[in-house]
């Protein structure tokens, strides 16, 4: 009988014991706050909509060129015609996230657009981006600072 009062104080000493030591942990642990957006950490992006060369088969999108200065950096040169289109960051499936303006029919023209905000998302509104000017473009989708550019390169 002694031997299990013995056991049972041994196990709730350590049991207060390791809630004291666990309480001290907690409070030495540094708050970390993480202002704005996390990159967007995928090797792939591709490109779909009747504007591009892939229409809207999202089991043969375009892929994109990763940058060589940064590997969350895509680029697309080619030919875009009037149309709409979206990103998307794997093929096949139309529920996965894509990459999207943030506004329905967000213009892609002559006039060149620099770093605008874009919207990871899955399912919800169908927001797309509206090529109004048939031509070669250049399209820059920075995943690491979530921002999309163009440059109109000419017919």
């Amino acid at each position: 009988m002694k031997i299990f009062k013995l056991t049972s104080f041994a196990a709730i000493a350590a049991i207060m014991l390791l809630g004291l030591c666990t309480a001290s942990c907690d409070e030495e642990r540094d708050l970390v706050v993480i202002e704005g957006n996390i990159p967007i950490k995928t090797s792939t992006l591709y490109i779909v909509g009747d504007a591009t060369p892939a229409a809207w088969d999202i089991n043969n999108p375009v892929l994109l060129t990763a940058s060589a200065e940064d590997p969350l950096v895509f680029i697309y040169e080619g030919n875009l015609t009037k149309g709409e289109m979206k990103a998307y960051l794997t093929p096949g499936n139309w529920e996965s996230p894509c990459v999207r303006p943030m506004t329905a029919c967000s213009p892609i023209s002559k006039a060149n657009i620099d770093k605008e905000p874009f919207q990871l998302y899955s399912g919800g509104e169908d927001l797309k981006w509206s090529v109004k000017d048939s031509g070669n473009y250049r399209l820059v989708f920075d995943l690491r600072n979530w921002t999309f550019s163009t440059t109109y390169l000419g017919l």
